[in-house]
C-alpha cells in the first residue's frame, strides 16, 4: 500500500493536492501573512447577544483587543486614548468599556506601569498562538461570562 501524500504544505498553508479543490473553488493566497486566532465562538456570541450587558462600545473595545494585541499572553500596550482615537471613542469611553470586559473576564489585567495598566485577552475567550501556549495560559485564567457584572459602588462616607 502506497503512503498518501499530503493534501497541504503545513510550512506554507497552501494546498499541494490541488485535484481536491472544486471546479469552482480557488486556493487560499497566503501570501497576505499574518497570524490565526482561536477565539470562542460560544462566549463571543455570548458577548454580542441582546441583553448581555456589554454595550455597542464594549463590543468594539473587545474586538479592538482581538485584532490588535500582540501575540501570546502580552497585553496590549497602548493607552485608552491611543484606543479611543482608532475607533473614534473617548477615553473616557473606553476606559468604562475595558472595566465591563474586565469584570466580565473577557480582558484581564496584565502589567501596571505607574498608574496605568495594560489589559491582554483572556485565553479562554481568544488566544493567538500555539494550542500548546494557550493550554498553558488558561491554567489560572478565570471563566469569562456573557452577562456584564455590573459595577460595584463604593460605600459613601456617612
Amino acid at each position: 500500500m502506497s503512503r498518501a501524500r499530503p493534501a497541504v504544505n503545513t510550512s506554507t498553508g497552501e494546498y499541494v493536492q490541488l485535484e481536491l479543490l472544486k471546479e469552482d473553488d480557488k486556493p487560499y493566497d497566503w501570501s497576505g501573512g499574518g497570524r490565526h486566532v482561536n477565539a470562542s465562538k460560544k462566549l463571543g456570541a455570548g458577548l454580542w447577544k441582546k441583553g448581555s450587558g456589554y454595550t455597542k462600545n464594549d463590543k468594539l473595545v473587545y474586538g479592538y483587543y482581538l485584532f490588535n494585541a500582540p501575540s501570546g499572553d502580552e497585553p496590549l500596550r497602548m493607552s485608552f486614548r491611543e484606543i479611543g482615537n482608532d475607533l473614534e471613542l473617548r477615553p473616557n469611553a473606553v476606559s468604562r468599556s475595558v472595566g465591563n470586559l474586565n469584570r466580565g473576564g473577557f480582558l484581564l489585567e496584565a502589567e501596571k506601569v505607574g498608574r496605568v495598566k495594560f489589559y491582554k485577552l483572556n485565553a479562554r475567550a481568544a488566544y493567538d498562538g500555539s494550542s500548546g501556549q494557550q493550554r498553558m495560559a488558561t491554567q489560572h485564567a478565570r471563566h469569562p461570562v456573557t452577562t456584564c457584572p455590573p459595577e460595584k459602588k463604593e460605600k459613601e462616607a456617612s
